[in-house]
């Protein structure tokens, strides 16, 4: 008995210096693991057990083929040997039982997984019904709303045509406006011009009358005789 307390207590010390051997590799191990979380995609969906897979391959890295198995051996003597884990029948029930449930894990694991997966992504896929609709909805109305904004980016050119527009129109107002102007300051002009005419050729007339009469007035009846003489000596002239 003395001599198995003394083999478990060797043992323990032993365990307990391989425990404090691999204590300073734990915060490199844990900067690996946090590294290579960082480094994966946020997409990324992570594999069940990679945390485990990635703290035995980095501790095989670190101490070898059998720095495993030097690792649980030592932790169990430690365990054993201060009573923590003691041996009784329900170790044993528990070693059957836990034995029986990785054998059931291992057989009908992964087609239960399977199907639980398969049934999973079909109720997924039912609520992802109308969410797909929806989404369809709302980008068909996202489309629709960029097609009408490109319809409308042609307003700034129609705004710029009915500038044009308003700026001919109110030049072709302007310079009918001026036309008739023209045209009335040309009717009263020509009034103007008839009525000067009319009233020159009135003077005129009135100025001939008057110096007829007046040469008629001052024509005696002697020199209206020597005047007719005169005529009929030139027409006697003129027949010779």
């Amino acid at each position: 008995m003395l001599s198995r307390l003394r083999l478990a207590g060797s043992l323990g010390v032993r365990s307990s210096r391989l425990l404090q051997a691999a204590k300073p590799s734990a915060p490199a191990l844990t900067r690996f693991c946090q590294s290579q979380v960082q480094q994966k995609k946020e997409d990324e969906v992570p594999e069940f057990g990679q945390f485990w897979r990635d703290v035995k391959a980095n501790m095989m890295a670190k101490t070898g083929e059998t720095g495993q198995l030097m690792f649980f051996g030592g932790l169990a003597a430690y365990l054993l040997s201060n009573e923590i884990l003691i041996i009784h029948e329900e170790t044993y029930i528990a070693a059957v039982m836990g034995g029986t449930f990785y054998w059931l894990m291992k057989k009908a694991g992964g087609p239960i997984a399977e199907m639980l997966d398969n049934t999973s992504q079909e109720i997924l896929d039912a609520f992802n019904v109308g969410r797909n609709a929806s989404i369809k909805h709302l980008q068909d109305a996202i489309d629709n709303e960029k097609h009408l904004e490109h319809m409308l980016s042609c307003r700034t050119d129609i705004i710029e045509m009915m500038r044009e527009n308003n700026v001919m129109g109110m030049e072709l107002e302007y310079r009918n406006n001026v036309h008739h102007v023209v045209k009335e300051v040309k009717k009263r002009l020509d009034y103007q011009v008839e009525m000067e005419t009319f009233h020159r050729k009135v003077e005129q007339a009135h100025i001939i009358d008057w110096v007829e009469k007046e040469v008629i007035k001052s024509i005696t009846p002697q020199q209206e005789k020597e005047s007719i003489s005169q005529c009929i000596r030139d027409l006697k002239a003129m027949a010779v």
